[in-house]
Order: C-alpha cells, then sequence, then structure tokens
C-alpha cells in the first residue's frame, strides 16, 4: 500500500498541474468567447479586423501548445510509480522537476530553469527521485539568493554522476535535511546541502 506521504505528494503535484490546465482552458474560453463576438458583428454587416483575428488566432495557439505540454509533463510524472526501478536520465530527470515546480516557483516570483547539464544516467524508483528533486527544490525556492534564480543541472562530477540545484541564498539558514536524507538513502545516493546549493550525488554507480 502507498505510503501515506507518497500519496499526499501525488496528490499536490497533480492540484498544481490540474490548476495550471485549468488556467490554460479559461483564456481559450475567453478567446472563444471573442471570436464569437467578433462573428456576429460580421454577421451585422461590419468589417472584420484581421490583426484582431490573427491576435486571437496565435493567443489560442500559444494556449494549445502550453496545454500540450503541461499534459505531457503530468503523463510523464502519471507514469513514475510504474516501475520500483529503472534507468533513469538525469537531464530528463532535471527538467521534469523543474516542469512541476514553474508553478511554485512563478507564484514566489522567483525563475527556475533547467541546464542542459551532462548525460548521466542512474537506476533508482522514479517516483522518489521525483519527490526528492520537489523536497531540494521545496528548500530552494524558499531560500533564492538575490537574483532569484534556482537552476537545476546534470553534472558528471568526480565523485559520481549528481543532480545540481543552485541559486540558493549562501547565508540563508540551512535546512532540517532530515527527510531529503532519507529519501536520497532510499535512492542509494548523497544528499550535500552546502552554502548556495544542494546536489544529490550517487557516489556508487
Amino acid at each position: 500500500m502507498p505510503q501515506r506521504d507518497d500519496l499526499l505528494f501525488f496528490g499536490r503535484i497533480s492540484a498544481s498541474l490540474s490548476h495550471e490546465l485549468k488556467n490554460v482552458l479559461a483564456v481559450m474560453n475567453e478567446q472563444a468567447g471573442l471570436l464569437e463576438d467578433l462573428a456576429c458583428m460580421a454577421g451585422k454587416g461590419m468589417p472584420l479586423d484581421p490583426e484582431r483575428l490573427a491576435a486571437t488566432a496565435a493567443c489560442l495557439l500559444r494556449q494549445v501548445r502550453r496545454g500540450d505540454a503541461l499534459l505531457t509533463h503530468f503523463n510523464r510524472f502519471a507514469h513514475t510509480p510504474d516501475a520500483a526501478e529503472r534507468a533513469v536520465s538525469l537531464p530528463e530527470a532535471a527538467n521534469l522537476a523543474v516542469a512541476l515546480a514553474c508553478r511554485q516557483a512563478g507564484m514566489g516570483k522567483v525563475e527556475l530553469s533547467a541546464l542542459p547539464g551532462e548525460a548521466a544516467t542512474v537506476t533508482v524508483d522514479p517516483f522518489l527521485l521525483c519527490r526528492l528533486l520537489a523536497w531540494c527544490l521545496d528548500v530552494a525556492l524558499e531560500r533564492p539568493g538575490p537574483e532569484r534564480a534556482i537552476t537545476v543541472a546534470s553534472r558528471a562530477d568526480a565523485d559520481g554522476p549528481a543532480l545540481a540545484v543552485s541559486g540558493l541564498d549562501p547565508d540563508a539558514p540551512a535546512p532540517d535535511g532530515g527527510d531529503g536524507r532519507a529519501l536520497a538513502e532510499s535512492l542509494g545516493a548523497r544528499l550535500d546541502i552546502l552554502p548556495g546549493s544542494i546536489r544529490i550525488v550517487w557516489a556508487d554507480a
């Protein structure tokens, strides 16, 4: 039976992504209403403004692309519990973690991005890796540095493949790392909480 913490995390991510999808639908509904008004006006003999039509179409296309990206991330996240363990690309894990936390970052007015990083793969529980990265990003987004820009990158460090979350305030108080270290241990990794950054390192990989 899934642990309650796992269910709470799954629910939190699902609620965040579904909220973003409702925002997409709200914008599309607004633009559809505008098109309906324009069609009604044209039916009464009023000339159509091509630039206004083009702007409405462009807005709808942007929202379709945004909705498609959200659903793609949601689908990838929803499949993370499928296997207890499998090979995971660290750059792809970084991209997914950033996509899942974008709303949280936006609400805190923090710029969040995944850097290209270095190719690396580890064999782990994909769902627990999502939880650990979310824990790291929770810590980072509560302690952004003066530039308010947090990055996640895959690295092939000398002590093993790693994921690095950078851009934290180096002078901020260190978090209680108990939960994060427990998750890292269950993934066969080590969690380094440093001034300005957090690293997840697979020293034995």
